[in-house]
């Protein structure tokens, strides 16, 4: 079976924790990992393999806190996001992302090798608090095993108090999921227009095509309508188009919120019925706002974009296909 070659061991997890001069007692963490006995429909499971599953048991950080200003609660809704969205674009949201990812970087973290059996054991661990993973992972993600990237994943957490016998761990049965990635192709969709038509993404074959999955209800979703605007602004035309598409629970909900801030954009809406859990069933999109640029052949050009590398994203797509 596959180790972990995303495996990152801190201090603290070398040989134990020492605590005033003396070693902590530690144990090992054993439990096993499966595949699921059948495969949802609409679930693409081609090439998936336990030899390719990779187990990691992760300690818990202390994240920085986030610096709020003064009088946080007393701000609308509006003014939050407003707040938000100007600290991630400023030097301090810049530094305090690189803390967070500092001290994240710094938690105890363990891989081990899944047997043919399925089985695992983590040695030398000292009791805690923890988070237990499995993941396939699509074969062009990169980095660290991400629940976002995995075409087949579980977790557990739970907190080890007894420092005198292994903790069993039971089993993790792993849940598969669609993943897409840059160089896939991008699965069709529909979406009603709010004139009474359709809208479908086989329609702007030819063109690059930025959409997002978004709701009235999400503050992170509304807090990216700048962006997007921004970039249909300086890219908008007959090579490029912008299509917001909402999850809404009906169609009122973000009729009622476009007539009141109306859109530089083109807007569909999926809704929750049948129709969209396809979509995201085939896109595997786990949370909203998903953003997704889809080129002129129709695969699948970047994913997962945000702010400010939205538009550097979209520019570069663009003057490399000139």
């Amino acid at each position: 079976m596959k180790t972990g070659k995303w495996m990152v061991v801190a201090a603290l997890a070398l040989a134990g924790v020492w605590s005033g001069g003396a070693k902590a007692a530690t144990i090992s963490v054993r439990g096993e990992v499966k595949m699921p006995a059948e495969v949802p429909e609409g679930i693409n499971s081609t090439g998936l393999s336990l030899n390719d599953a990779v187990i990691m048991l992760e300690g818990s950080y202390k994240r920085p806190r986030m610096p709020y200003p003064a009088g946080w609660s007393d701000r609308t809704p509006d003014e939050r996001r407003a707040w938000i969205n100007a600290f991630h674009k400023s030097d301090e949201g810049a530094a305090f992302e690189r803390a967070v990812e500092e001290a994240r970087a710094n938690r105890p973290v363990f891989t081990a090798e899944i047997q043919d059996d399925g089985s695992f054991v983590f040695e030398g661990i000292v009791p805690a608090w923890y988070q237990l993973s499995a993941a396939i992972m699509h074969p062009r993600a990169e980095g660290e095993p991400s629940r976002e990237l995995a075409r087949a994943y579980a977790m557990r957490q739970f907190i080890i108090k007894d420092d005198t016998k292994p903790y069993q761990a039971g089993t993790l049965t792993l849940e598969l999921k669609n993943v897409l990635m840059p160089g896939d192709a991008a699965p069709d969709w529909t979406a009603a227009s709010y004139d009474g038509g359709e809208i479908k993404l086989s329609d702007f074959r030819g063109k690059f095509v930025l959409f997002d999955f978004w709701a009235t209800w999400c503050g992170p979703c509304k807090a990216e309508i700048p962006n997007l605007e921004a970039v249909s602004e300086a890219f908008g035309g007959d090579r490029f188009s912008v299509i917001g598409l909402s999850t809404d629970q009906t169609i009122d909900l973000p009729k009622a919120f476009l007539k009141e801030h109306p859109s530089a954009y083109l807007q569909g809406y999926m809704g929750t019925d049948a129709r969209y859990l396809k979509t995201r069933m085939d896109y595997g999109i786990q949370t909203i706002p998903s953003i997704w640029l889809v080129g002129p052949d129709g695969k699948i050009v970047a994913r997962d974009l945000r702010g400010d590398a939205m538009r550097e994203t979209v520019r570069k797509a663009l003057e490399a296909a000139e």
